[in-house]
C-alpha cells in the first residue's frame, strides 16, 4: 500500500446526495407502477414483486391478510422476498413451498428488514419492503459519495450508485441488491475510516442479504493483510483487523445457513455453483449472441439491454487491468468484484434482469475502483496525523 488513504466526509455532507438518490429510486418506482397500470398487471403496494401462480404463494399470503396482485406463471424474484418477509423465522413453513426453499432463505435479511419496518403486520409487509428498497438507495448514494470524496472526488459521483442496473431492477422488481449494496458501501466507507468492527457489521449485512456480496469484507481483509507492516507486531496489526472485517460476516451467514438447513427441506433443485463458468466464457457465449442480434432482453428496454451488457462487460474489464497490481481499498474491491464478474455464466448472462442483479456488486465495485484510479492530491486540513495510519480529511471538491 503506497501510503494511508484520506478519510471520507462526515455523513451530514452527504445529506443531499442520499436525498437526490431517493428521488431517483422514488421516480423509478413510480415508473414501474404507472408500466404496470398500463399494462392491467395491478398498481396495488405487491405488483412489484410479481407473485406467479405456479407455486401457490399467493394463497399463503391472502391466508395471512395479504391479497397480492398475482401473475400467470412462475412470476419473479420479488415474491420470495415478500413471502419471507411474513415468516423471517421460518417457523410458519411458507418458504417449503418456494421454487428453491433453502436457497431463496439463505438471504433474509432485506425480507427481515421488511418485517422489522412493517412491525410485523402482515397487511403493511409490502409498503415496508418498497421503503426499504428506497431508503437503501439514500444510503447506497451517501456511502459511494463518502468513498468518492475520500478519494478526492465529488461527493455527487455517490450518484452513480442509482445508476448501476442491478440497483435500478432491484428497486423496480422487490429485490434485495439495493440493501445489499448499500450496505457494502457503507462497510468499504467505514474500512477507509479504520472503523474495523462497524465496517465488519456492516460486510456482515450485505452477506446476510446476498451471499456473494461478503466479497467485499474479502477485498477489505485482503487490503488489510497485504499492509507492508514488518515483524511479529506487524503480523497481528495486519490479522486483527482483516478478521474483525470478515469474519463476522462468514460466522452469522454459516450460523444462518445451518439454521436454514434446520428448517427447511432440500430441493431437488438449487442454484449456486452453476451461475459460473471459467473466465470469459460466459462472456464470449452472450457477446457473440450481441453481436449476431440474437440478443433479447427479457424486460422492455430494447435495445438498452444489449448495450448495458456490453457497457458493464468493458468496465469490469478495465477495472481487473486496472487494479492488476491491487494496492488500495479500491484496488483489491475491483480486482476481486471484477474477476467474479467476467465468471458469469452465459446462461444467467442471457437473462438480461438476473444477469444485471448478479453484476451488480461487480458494476459497483469495478466502478469505485475506477472512480479512485486518478491520483489526486487532497486538500488536508489542519489537524495533523497521529501516525501513518491516522486518518486525514479532505474538502469534497463537490
Amino acid at each position: 500500500m503506497a501510503g494511508p488513504e484520506p478519510g471520507p466526509l462526515p455523513w451530514r455532507r452527504l445529506l443531499w446526495v442520499a436525498a437526490a438518490g431517493l428521488a431517483v429510486a422514488g421516480v423509478l418506482l413510480a415508473l414501474q407502477f404507472v408500466r404496470l397500470a398500463h399494462n392491467h398487471l395491478g398498481s396495488d403496494p405487491t405488483a412489484p414483486f410479481f407473485v406467479g401462480t405456479a407455486w401457490h404463494l399467493d394463497e399463503e399470503l391472502a391466508a395471512r391478510g395479504i391479497r397480492a396482485t398475482v401473475t400467470s406463471g412462475n412470476g419473479y424474484d420479488g415474491q420470495w422476498f415478500l413471502g419471507l418477509a411474513n415468516d423471517p423465522l421460518l417457523r410458519g413453513h411458507l418458504a417449503a413451498g418456494f421454487d428453491m426453499p433453502r436457497y431463496r432463505a439463505r438471504r433474509p435479511l432485506f425480507a427481515m428488514a421488511g418485517w422489522l419496518l412493517s412491525a410485523g403486520r402482515p397487511a403493511a409487509v409490502p409498503v415496508a419492503l418498497l421503503a426499504v428498497e428506497l431508503l437503501a438507495v439514500a444510503a447506497g448514494c451517501a456511502a459511494a459519495g463518502r468513498v468518492a470524496a475520500a478519494h478526492g472526488r465529488s461527493r455527487w459521483w455517490g450518484l452513480g450508485f442509482v445508476a448501476v442496473p442491478g440497483v435500478a431492477v432491484g428497486v423496480m422488481f422487490g429485490t434485495a441488491e439495493p440493501l445489499g449494496l448499500a450496505l457494502a458501501a457503507v462497510g468499504l466507507s467505514l474500512a477507509l475510516d479504520r472503523r474495523f468492527a462497524a465496517a465488519g457489521l456492516a460486510m456482515a449485512g450485505a452477506g446476510l442479504t446476498k451471499e456473494t456480496y461478503l466479497g467485499f469484507g474479502a477485498a477489505a481483509a485482503i487490503w488489510l493483510l497485504a499492509r507492508p507492516v514488518g515483524g511479529v507486531r506487524g503480523v497481528r496489526e495486519r490479522l486483527r483487523p482483516a478478521v474483525t472485517v470478515l469474519a463476522p460476516g462468514v460466522a452469522l451467514l454459516a450460523s444462518w445457513w445451518w439454521y436454514v438447513a434446520r428448517m427447511l427441506p432440500a430441493s431437488t433443485r438449487d442454484a449456486g455453483l452453476e451461475a459460473l463458468s471459467p473466465p470469459l466464457v460466459g462472456w464470449a457465449h452472450t457477446l457473440a449472441r450481441t453481436a449476431r442480434g440474437g440478443y433479447v432482453a427479457d424486460a422492455p428496454v430494447g435495445a438498452l439491454g444489449p448495450a448495458a451488457l456490453v457497457a458493464m462487460f468493458a468496465l469490469l474489464v478495465a477495472a481487473v487491468l486496472l487494479t492488476l497490481r491491487a494496492r488500495t481499498l479500491m484496488d483489491w474491491t475491483g480486482l476481486l468484484m471484477g474477476c467474479y464478474g467476467l465468471m458469469i455464466a452465459g446462461t444467467l448472462l442471457d437473462r438480461f434482469l438476473s444477469a444485471t442483479r448478479a453484476l451488480a456488486p461487480c458494476v459497483l465495485g469495478a466502478g469505485l475502483a475506477l472512480l479512485a484510479a486518478r491520483p489526486v492530491v487532497p486538500v488536508v486540513s489542519a489537524v495533523p496525523m497521529e501516525s501513518a495510519e491516522g486518518t486525514c480529511r479532505v474538502h469534497d471538491p463537490g
